[in-house]
C-alpha cells in the first residue's frame, strides 16, 4: 500500500510540473539590506547614467552597485536618464538566468520632479528560452515617453527574493516544437537573487526639441503629481489586500512625505474593507 501511495505521489508531482513552462517556488527569506547602506536620501540625488538616443547596454547588479530605498525595501540599482532629444522610446529589458540564479528586476519611471509615474512587475516579463545566441532570460519589451518620464531606475526587487522559478529545459522545448520524443533532462530551477546580469536596449522612435545641454536635474519637490497620487494609493490598497501591512505602512510614509494627504484615508479604508 505504501509503495502505491509513493508511486501515485510521484505521478502527480510529474504531472503538475509538466502542465506549465514555468513554476514559482517558495524558498527561504533573505536578510534585508540596512538603511545605513542606502546611497541617497531621495531620487534626485541618485547617480544618473546618461543614455544615447539608441544603444545597447550590458550591466550587472552586484556589490559595486549603489543601494537605494524603494517601496518594497532597500535594493541594488542602476539609474538612467534618457537623451534630451528622445521622445517616444522602445525599451527591451532582459535579466539572464545564470548559474542557478537570476535577478527579478523592477523598473520605475519618474517625471521631471522625480515622482514615480509607473512601475513594472515580474508578471509582465516573458521567459525567453535559450538559443544559439543567448541564455534563458526574463524579457520585457515596452515603450516610455521620455518627454514625460525622463528618468528610470532598474533594481532587484525585494518582493521576489527568497523565491525561485523552474523553467522548461531548452531540449524539451525543442522536442515539443519538432514533435520529437521527450529527452531525459531535468528542468532547471533559478533562485531570485539580489545580483544578476542584465541587458538594456534603447531605441528612440521619435524626437523632441533639444533642451539646454547643461541643465541640471531639478530638486525633488514635495507636491506629488496626479500619477504619483494614483501609484501610491493603488500600491497601498494592494499591499493591504495581500495582508502585507509593513509594506502598506512604508508606502503610506512615503506618500505623506510627498504631500499626498489623503493617503491616510486610503490606508484606513483599505483596512476596513478587509474586515
Amino acid at each position: 500500500m505504501n509503495t502505491k501511495k509513493l508511486l501515485l505521489s510521484l505521478f502527480i508531482g510529474l504531472s503538475l510540473t509538466a502542465c506549465s513552462s514555468t513554476e514559482a517556488i517558495q524558498q527561504q527569506p533573505i536578510k534585508p539590506l540596512a538603511n545605513s547602506q542606502v546611497c541617497c536620501s531621495d531620487f534626485s540625488q541618485y547617480p544618473w547614467i546618461q543614455l544615447a538616443t539608441t544603444e545597447d547596454i550590458n550591466f550587472q547588479l552586484d556589490k559595486d552597485s549603489p543601494i537605494g530605498h524603494f517601496s518594497d525595501g532597500n535594493s541594488y540599482f542602476n539609474a538612467f536618464k534618457f537623451a534630451e532629444r528622445s521622445g517616444k522610446v522602445q525599451l527591451r529589458l532582459s535579466s539572464l538566468m545564470i548559474n542557478d540564479s537570476v535577478a527579478a528586476p523592477k523598473l520605475i519611471a519618474l517625471d521631471h520632479e522625480f515622482n514615480v509615474v509607473s512601475t513594472t512587475s515580474l508578471d509582465q516579463f516573458d521567459v525567453k528560452p535559450s538559443d544559439a545566441f543567448t541564455r534563458t532570460q526574463f524579457q520585457l519589451n515596452f515603450q516610455l515617453n521620455a518627454a514625460k518620464t525622463p528618468y528610470f531606475i532598474i533594481y532587484s526587487s525585494n518582493e521576489y527574493l527568497g523565491q525561485s522559478i523552474k523553467v522548461k529545459h531548452p531540449a524539451r522545448i525543442r522536442a515539443e516544437e519538432l514533435g520529437e520524443p521527450m529527452p531525459m533532462v531535468t528542468d532547471p530551477t533559478y533562485a531570485y537573487e539580489r545580483f544578476g546580469k542584465l541587458k538594456l536596449s534603447i531605441k528612440t522612435l521619435s524626437l523632441q526639441a533639444d533642451k539646454q545641454a547643461d541643465q541640471q536635474p531639478k530638486v525633488a519637490i514635495k507636491s506629488a503629481q496626479p500619477e504619483t497620487h494614483t501609484f501610491y494609493k493603488e500600491a497601498i490598497v494592494e499591499a493591504v489586500k495581500t495582508n502585507d501591512i509593513p509594506k502598506a505602512l512604508a508606502l503610506l510614509e512615503e506618500a505623506k512625505s510627498l504631500g499626498i494627504q489623503d493617503a491616510q484615508d486610503t490606508f484606513v479604508q483599505a483596512l476596513e474593507s478587509q474586515k
